[in-house]
């Protein structure tokens, strides 16, 4: 079981039936998110680029960053 972090403009989301105008916060702190993932005892998380998905290149490497931090 891998908890998951989707990035959306620096924030973590989950969006509706794939539609990036359908997008859930569930927090403004990837980083954060990862840590308590981590207390919980979770060794590994996906994490998932969904602007750069959209895009077609990286656009949250400081999110993502932050998290390996």
């Amino acid at each position: 079981l891998y908890p998951a972090i989707d990035l959306k403009g620096g924030e973590v989301v989950r969006l509706k039936r794939g539609e990036m105008d359908q997008a859930t916060v569930y927090a403004a702190d990837p980083a954060a998110q990862a840590a308590r993932f981590a207390a919980q005892g979770f060794g590994w998380i996906h994490v998932v680029d969904l602007d750069g998905a959209f895009a077609g290149r990286p656009a949250n490497a400081a999110a993502v960053k932050a998290i390996l931090a």
